[in-house]
């Protein structure tokens, strides 16, 4: 009996082999749902994204159709890009116009368009909201607005923020059009395209 309860209880332990595989194992798979948790939240910014773009379009089209005019000053005569910045000042005069805080161009006072307050970002910026008259993408930055302030039925993009783009795709139709630089500002997502 004696003997039984030897061989038994020996047995019982790890060894420094095994507790060391499995946690190599176990360190592969946490690695494994980190990266795939990375890509999940890169998909559902692009989704926010998108879904923003085509917000401020109806937006800005439902406000051209009650005023017979785009939300940007009557002075404006050539297509108007508010490029994309860091700050809010990168499409502030439209969205102050679709937000009603603008009472020169929106005289009626309508509420065009309604987001949520942007969160802190990385690095004090805002991310995905409006955040002092702004209206900022899952990345950072404002979303660019073009609007075909002339009024001759073409509008095509000839700014900076999306010369990765094909010379095709910066043709926009419709007289507006919104984008964001997407990640990393490498991957632009257009409410165009």
């Amino acid at each position: 009996m004696k003997n039984s309860r030897t061989l038994g209880s020996a047995r019982a332990a790890f060894t420094l082999i095994e507790l060391l595989v499995v946690i190599t194992i176990l360190g592969i798979l946490m690695s494994m749902a980190v990266g795939g948790t990375s890509a999940v939240k890169n998909q559902a910014r692009k989704a926010q994204a998108q879904n923003d773009c085509t917000g401020l379009v109806v937006a800005i089209k439902a406000f051209y159709t009650d005023y017979s005019r785009y939300p940007v000053p009557a002075t404006k005569t050539d297509d108007v890009p508010y490029e994309p910045t860091r700050g809010p000042e990168g499409n502030k005069a439209v969205v102050e116009v679709l937000t009603a805080v603008d009472a020169v161009i929106n005289p009626r006072g309508v509420v065009y368009y309604e987001a949520k307050t942007a969160k802190q970002g990385t690095g004090g910026s805002k991310v995905s909201g409006i955040s002092n008259g702004g209206m900022f993408d899952p990345w950072g930055f404002t979303y660019g607005i073009m609007v075909d302030a002339d009024y001759d039925g073409r509008l095509i993009y000839s700014g900076p923020s999306l010369n990765k783009l094909e010379q095709d795709a910066k043709v926009v139709q419709g007289g507006v059009g919104v984008f964001s630089l997407g990640d990393k500002q490498k991957n632009p997502l257009t409410s165009w395209q």
